[in-house]
């Protein structure tokens, strides 16, 4: 983990965010999020909050165009995205260190004074419809928003999104805006080589971004996730294997320790060729590839298995998910492969976070719920996780969890029937 400082500020605007001093490193990182994603939005609305970040970072009171705020704010190499997610719209920008004031103004008065021409409205009306359009063939993201729409939460799938795209209009961005893009609904995260000295910094935020001081901090939407009683299933013909996704949902939030734990589990069953369920179906030639995580909701934490799998292993493969997974509930963990997983999840955490980037990422769990988890700790925190930790997680997930399995490819219910009832052994009560 690069070595690093991190300091919490909170302003009187009700701005609130985090500088982190990272003394070896030539760049500068910085995002700002707003709580301002889709959940916010009637559903005949849902392509507000994408459409809106597209435009934002175009035309402002400085730049009259989106090419000319661009070429601006690159000049130099530097870097600038956008991105928007069910709960949040995030702006980031990455630059040299000789120029990290320059830019990070750049990105402040394109989020303060954005004009919203109607002509960039249009256009990126129709780079937003190419970009879904351009999904079509991402079959995991089309199967994990169709099974996230089955299981009650917020989403829709890119097909349903680019039929409603049409009701947005400019004005619905302005609203949008005027609602979401204030101070204390803003978080912001930035790193950079800053010698313990954050008063620029701070000035800068206070002097270039700005935004109206009313309101709070939007919260989380309260989902409930449920257990559809039958499988999805996304039929396309035209794709021969199977794409399977299963999902569970303890209906809480985890805490920092849990959160690890849950990360464990996904490298103990998934991330390795040695894994328990990867591993072995790698070694029996089932499948070339498989991944497992968690996702973290206002009011509830799940975990998923996913797989692209033939049909004629699909079934092998659901068996040998389910066997694994009662083993975890059943409380039988090797010592070997946990203290194999153990080191395999510390080595690579530490890796993640050897750049600025990638510690603006470890600290993006802020957004979230506003704890800054001390990252400092976290390979004495790792290697503190014992075997009962991810036990009693996976107890919980399975025992009092909603979950549901999903399945896209030339396929049909009866198969994807099959495929359910495995994984609904899972999921069984035992006296």
């Amino acid at each position: 983990m690069l070595r690093h400082k991190v300091e919490h500020i909170k302003l009187p605007s009700g701005l609130e965010g985090l500088i982190i001093d990272t003394p070896k490193t030539g760049v500068v990182v910085a995002e700002v999020s707003f709580r301002a994603g889709e959940f916010m939005l009637p559903k005949e609305k849902w392509e507000t909050a994408h459409l809106m970040e597209h435009v934002l970072l175009g035309a402002n009171k400085y730049y009259k165009k989106a090419r000319d705020f661009q070429a601006a704010i690159e000049q130099n190499g530097a870097y600038s995205n956008a991105s928007t997610s069910v709960y949040d719209i995030t702006y980031e920008v990455e630059s040299a260190d000789f120029e990290w004031q320059r830019v990070l103004g750049l990105l402040f008065d394109a989020i303060s004074t954005p004009l919203f021409l109607q002509e960039e409205f249009d256009t990126e009306k129709s780079n937003v419809r190419e970009e879904l359009m351009s999904r079509s063939n991402n079959h995991f993201r089309h199967l994990n928003l169709g099974l996230r729409q089955a299981m009650g939460l917020c989403s829709l799938t890119d097909p349903e999104r680019i039929e409603l795209m049409e009701s947005v209009t400019r004005e619905d961005l302005v609203k949008h805006y005027k609602k979401t893009h204030t101070l204390p609904n803003a978080r912001f995260v930035i790193a950079g080589n800053f010698k313990g000295h954050y008063d620029e910094v701070v000035e800068l935020l206070k002097q270039r971004l700005k935004l109206s001081t009313s309101g709070k901090r939007i919260p989380l939407p309260d989902e409930t996730p449920i257990s559809p009683q039958d499988p999805l299933v996304a039929r396309k013909p035209s794709v021969p294997n199977i794409y399977l996704y299963l999902d569970m949902y303890a209906p809480r939030v985890f805490n920092e320790k849990e959160s690890h734990a849950l990360n464990l589990l996904s490298t103990l069953m998934t991330e390795t060729m040695y894994s328990r369920v990867f591993g072995t179906a790698r070694e029996k030639g089932w499948v070339y590839g498989m991944g497992s995580g968690s996702a973290h909701l206002g009011s509830a934490t799940g975990w998923w298995m996913g797989a692209q799998v033939s049909k004629t292993n699909s079934q092998p493969l659901l068996r040998l998910i389910r066997d694994e997974c009662l083993r975890v509930r059943n409380g039988e963990i090797d010592d070997e492969d946990f203290d194999a997983a153990k080191k395999h999840l510390l080595g690579k955490t530490m890796r993640s976070g050897q750049t600025a980037s990638g510690l603006v990422n470890q600290y993006g769990k802020y957004y979230m719920n506003d704890e800054v988890e001390d990252l400092s700790k976290l390979a004495n925190k790792l290697k503190k996780l014992k075997k009962s930790d991810c036990i009693k997680l996976f107890q919980e997930l399975s025992s009092e969890s909603s979950w549901g399995i999903g399945v896209l490819g030339a396929t049909s219910m009866v198969p994807a029937r099959k495929l359910h009832a495995y994984a609904s052994e899972i999921f069984a009560q035992t006296n």
